[in-house]
């Protein structure tokens, strides 16, 4: 039985060769002299001694010598000078104090079978398994931590992807926006939209805006009508009916001989109803802008068919 208290670091979570259970603090042991392997004392007493294998306190490796026809000697681990004495009767065992428990041990022992001390190298064995542990220790730390900085870097990449991109789609779709909103086919069909709200809200001025000085209109009966009296018919026809209702459908973009990035030809169908009158028809529109209209788009000519 150990005679002092150890380290239970040593101990700790150290495993019984004999009977492959731990070693509990405060539990009986035994600590081999020659290897270091510590084992409970019921296990070792039962074994007789040490049990890794080619350990010289192993029973299995202990060396024996015969002396004629006597029983054999157990010598172990002796030197030649314990054997002379053994074999000369004189059993003379030679100690040594353990600098950490105080008990005696034999002097060729490695460690102190008390307390696990290596007598050796005057340190507990657990010493180097303890900076062991605490290198793999913070090994797997950093490796954790190592770990957790490269997800932490692959989600805050994939973000950043994403980010860019959504930037990136949202730019190009702005950039589509922005040019389809300043081409001329969205600014032409927009002029004509806005032509026909005039129209339907019976807004003369307004609907006057839209039409150049030199405006002509051409009704079914092709007869040319110009401007001032197109006005005046228009304004007849407001104080007339109500409930005006005007709507464009099949809109066409023309480009022909006769058109050019400043002159355009547009054609859809149109129905007109109020109160008192209905009507449906194909409208041509042509349309100019340059600097007589402060660069806007603006209907010279209408044909209704």
């Amino acid at each position: 039985m150990n005679t002092s208290e150890p380290k239970y670091d040593f101990l700790k979570n150290k495993i019984c060769p004999y009977c492959q259970s731990k070693i509990k603090s405060g539990a009986d042991f035994t600590v081999c002299s020659q290897c270091g392997t510590p084992h409970h004392k019921e296990c070792w007493d039962e074994n007789h001694g040490c049990t890794t294998y080619g350990c010289r306190n192993n029973p299995a490796t202990e060396k024996k010598i015969s002396i004629g026809d006597t029983d054999e000697i157990d010598v172990g681990d002796k030197t030649p000078e314990d054997i002379r004495d053994l074999l000369s009767g004189t059993k003379k065992i030679k100690t040594k104090e353990c600098p950490n428990c105080g008990n005696k041990t034999d002097i060729n022992s490695d460690y102190c079978k008390y307390c696990g001390y290596n007598l050796r190298e005057n340190k507990f064995p657990d010493s180097d398994a303890k900076k062991e542990f605490d290198r793999e220790f913070k090994k797997r730390y950093k490796d954790k931590v190592g770990l957790t900085r490269n997800r932490f870097y692959m989600t805050l990449g994939s973000f950043i992807l994403i980010a860019a991109v959504l930037a990136l789609l949202f730019y190009i779709s702005i950039t589509k926006l922005n040019a389809y909103f300043s081409s001329d086919e969205y600014l032409i069909k927009n002029t004509i939209e806005n032509w026909k709200q005039s129209w339907e809200d019976e807004d003369i001025n307004k609907f006057k805006s839209f039409l150049t000085d030199d405006y002509e209109y051409y009704g079914k009966d092709g007869r040319k009508i110009e401007l001032k009296e197109r006005l005046k018919r228009l304004e007849l026809s407001f104080r007339n009916y109500r409930n005006i209702k005007i709507k464009f459908t099949d809109y066409k973009l023309i480009s022909d001989s006769t058109t050019s990035d400043n002159d355009r030809k547009v054609i859809f169908s149109q129905s007109y109803e109020s109160d008192k009158f209905s009507e449906k028809g194909i409208k041509t529109l042509r349309i100019y802008k340059g600097p007589e209209t402060n660069g806007e788009w603006k209907i010279y000519r209408e044909f209704f068919d």
